[in-house]
């Protein structure tokens, strides 16, 4: 199984590397790719530098991972045709997986409309703002709804992989 970690500048190490981790620990049974929508070398929040490949969702498979990180929200206003290839990457997806706040990218895009999503912790205004129709779930650390699994916190990240 292809296990495809999307990046961006200032995504939050653990969550990336925690889950590519402990998906690498069965080799025999996923692939990891880091893939980014520009491609090339992405930086996390904490420094670390990742070489990525070009994000191109009709290419991606199986499961695919978003991380948290500073910038997230910020994919709104900021990059708009960022944010339609990200959505389209997770639609062609069978399993999408959002890390805490990596959840605000997709409700971006309309594709959590109705469905249930662990809430994190974060900017309520820009909830309520950005995300109508979104169902978050206190007191959790992760739910799925369908083919969508959230969780609130990195540590549940770990637990939900």
């Amino acid at each position: 199984m292809n296990v495809n970690i999307v990046l961006y500048d200032e995504f939050e190490t653990l969550d990336a590397l925690g889950i590519a981790n402990i998906f690498g620990m069965a080799p025999e049974h996923f692939y990891i790719n880091y893939l980014s929508v520009n491609g090339g070398l992405v930086s996390s929040k904490q420094g670390v530098k990742v070489w990525t490949e070009l994000l191109i969702p009709e290419e991606v498979e199986d499961i695919l991972v978003l991380p948290g990180g500073r910038t997230a929200t910020k994919l709104l206003c900021l990059e708009p045709k960022k944010l339609e290839i990200i959505k389209a990457a997770a639609q062609e997806a069978d399993i999408c997986m959002m890390i805490a706040n990596a959840s605000s990218i997709l409700a971006q895009t309309g594709l959590l409309y109705h469905r249930q999503i662990a809430d994190y912790p974060g900017d309520q205004n820009w909830k309520r703002m950005f995300t109508v129709g979104i169902d978050y779930m206190n007191g959790i650390r992760w739910c799925a709804d369908g083919k969508y699994y959230s969780c609130n916190n990195t540590m549940a990240a770990i637990d939900m992989t």
